[in-house]
């Protein structure tokens, strides 16, 4: 469903998205407006986010009891709602003509109210803080004669220091961010995001309880609600997310993000190349380039070779002369220029009973050099080819997974979220490649050598490597040189916390002074696997293995061109058989006519 709507409350949106700060409420329905601010700040509606200061103000002709108001104000400071509302001030009118004094604590100093013929107005407020943050605090008395009866800050600062108020965190296992066991006793917190947590705690000096289920990040649903990290914390349930998290847009209209603390980037390991197959190497000695350059060349000289062997027999020859030479045709003169290509020698060169002109033996003379040159360097080639292996392209880039096809993968699909929405083409068909399954079927899949796995490279040059990824796995895989995005990180709070200013400041100064890099080293050497990690930094490292012994797979495509060359003889052999067949009865003449003519004859 869409997040529910009342017709009543437009007119709030409107001096809320106009940042307006600060409210004075003048109503009967106080636990009706407490809930409603709350759940205003967090519609998708409301754009401008900040901790605001509330006043609430009796109605004159239509005052509660005062029983019923202290009730109704323990009843409000006891919500969920005041936890996110610390500047909330209470205005309660106290009747100075009763027969007997009060007293009130303000501050923790003692006042007893004299019996004035007058109102005296008195304001208060929730603790906010510590174990008991639903405790009434009397903050000051008021009157139109005397003013304020103490000098005081009717909104002071209680995030400065919380003193031991309990938060709701949640978040994931996520190293190194966060090194989370929840299986062992006591539980295992630490990591990056977790040392940071820590060392806030201490400074404002705040409590926490952890909350998670098994949905990592989880999803937020239209009318506000989820599960995860992220819809714990949309639904109020948490009030904050520990983990690191990328900057989303729709997730951003119902949550808070921090102040961006460093940039991590998503890369691949892909499949090792594979071994070429060896019908292959007879090609491999040429690039396509080459291969293009040599065809052409062969073109090229063919056409030049015939046009001057039809000059030489037309201006040479003389006396209108038509000799008929080797090479008279194109087609002849194709072979002849193919036969260079071996290192075949025309057979007019040492046939003297053929007609010879000077300008063809200098063109045979040069094309002759021109393919010894060009026939060398492919022997060159292919004794690289035959004593180096020859592997195929790798996956280095963004552009070689999307026009290669390559299906990947990874333990979360919000790998996803960030690039779901590229207009770049190659993204656009990565993110139709991605797939997803069980952490079995991911970890059957790093051996078949069809699947890419996405990893999370940190500040400091560590990797988040998932658990089905490790060192005999990454035999078998490689990292690629160029990321699939890169993206900054923030931590999350509900949408309008007061805790995000507090948050920012500390978050701030931990980044400037280097905190984040130090704990990322700290962590790794602490609790990861650094062979883990080198086995991922090595991936693209060649093991030079020296010179090889010839196989018979280094052979293979000459038995290939052998076999293709005589399956094309012996084709061409028939079809010649078959075309000499057809001619000659043509033109055969049956016996019996001839018979019946030779006796016409006699006659």
């Amino acid at each position: 469903t869409e997040f529910e709507e009342y017709p009543w409350e437009q007119p709030l949106l409107e001096p809320i998205n106009a940042g307006c700060l600060a409210f004075i409420t003048q109503t009967t329905q106080i636990k009706l407006m407490i809930k409603t601010f709350p759940r205003l700040f967090h519609s998708p509606k409301s754009i401008y986010r900040a901790n605001r200061k509330f006043l609430y103000l009796p109605i004159e002709n239509n005052l509660m009891p005062e029983d019923a108001f202290e009730k109704t104000i323990q009843d409000i400071f006891s919500t969920r709602e005041m936890d996110i509302m610390p500047d909330v001030v209470f205005v309660k009118i106290l009747d100075g003509r009763n027969k007997t004094s009060k007293q009130l604590n303000i501050f923790n100093v003692r006042v007893i109210l004299p019996n004035l013929e007058e109102i005296i107005v008195e304001l208060l407020t929730h603790k906010y803080v510590g174990t008991n943050k639903q405790d009434r605090v009397s903050l000051n008395l008021w009157n139109d004669r005397v003013g304020f009866f103490h000098d005081g800050n009717l909104y002071p600062d209680k995030m400065l220091n919380l003193m031991g108020k309990k938060l709701v965190v949640t978040g994931m296992a996520y190293e190194p961010l966060t090194v989370i066991d929840w299986n062992e006793e006591p539980h295992t917190y630490d990591g990056l995001d977790l040392q940071f947590m820590f060392q806030w705690a201490e400074k404002i000096n705040f409590t926490y309880e952890f909350m998670h289920d098994e949905n990592f990040y989880g999803e937020i649903w239209p009318n506000g609600s989820g599960n995860g990290a992220l819809g714990f914390t949309s639904m109020d349930l948490a009030d904050y997310v520990f983990v690191a998290t990328f900057i989303w847009e729709y997730e951003h209209n119902f949550l808070d993000y921090s102040t961006a603390y460093f940039q991590t980037s998503i890369i691949l390991v892909s499949p090792k190349p594979k071994l070429l197959p060896g019908w292959l190497v007879p090609v491999l000695p040429f690039s396509h380039g080459m291969w293009i350059a040599v065809v052409v060349s062969v073109f090229v000289c063919t056409t030049i070779l015939y046009a001057t062997s039809v000059a030489s027999v037309s201006f040479v020859a003389g006396q209108g002369r038509l000799w008929r030479t080797m090479y008279s045709t194109w087609i002849e003169c194709l072979f002849r220029t193919s036969g260079l290509l071996v290192l075949q020698v025309p057979p007019d060169e040492r046939d003297w009973s053929t007609p010879r002109y000077v300008p063809m033996r200098h063109l045979v003379a040069w094309l002759i050099l021109f393919y010894f040159v060009v026939t060398t360097a492919y022997s060159g080639g292919l004794a690289n080819v035959l004593t180096v292996p020859r592997y195929e392209k790798p996956i280095d880039t963004v552009h070689d997974l999307a026009s290669r096809d390559a299906k990947w993968t990874g333990i979360y699909d919000a790998y996803l979220v960030s690039i779901k929405d590229s207009i770049n083409r190659d993204v656009q068909q990565v993110v139709k490649n991605w797939r997803f399954g069980s952490v079995q079927w991911l970890k059957s899949k790093t051996t078949t050598g069809d699947m890419s796995f996405a990893l999370e490279k940190m500040l400091g040059g560590h990797f988040f490597i998932p658990p089905f990824i490790d060192e005999d796995t990454m035999d078998h895989l490689r990292i690629m040189k160029e990321d699939l995005y890169a993206c900054v990180c923030v931590y999350v709070t509900r949408k309008g916390s007061p805790l995000m200013s507090s948050l920012n400041k500390w978050l701030m100064r931990a980044r400037d002074s280097g905190l984040f890099y130090y704990w990322e080293n700290l962590v790794v050497r602490t609790h990861l696997s650094s062979r883990r990690q080198l086995s991922v930094i090595n991936s693209r490292m060649q093991y030079d293995d020296g010179p090889q012994k010839l196989q018979i797979h280094h052979i293979v495509g000459a038995f290939y061109l052998l076999v293709y060359g005589l399956g094309l003889a012996t084709l061409g052999f028939i079809l010649e058989l078959v075309y000499h067949r057809l001619a000659t009865s043509t033109y055969k003449i049956p016996f019996t006519n001839l018979k019946r003519k030779m006796i016409d004859v006699k006659m």
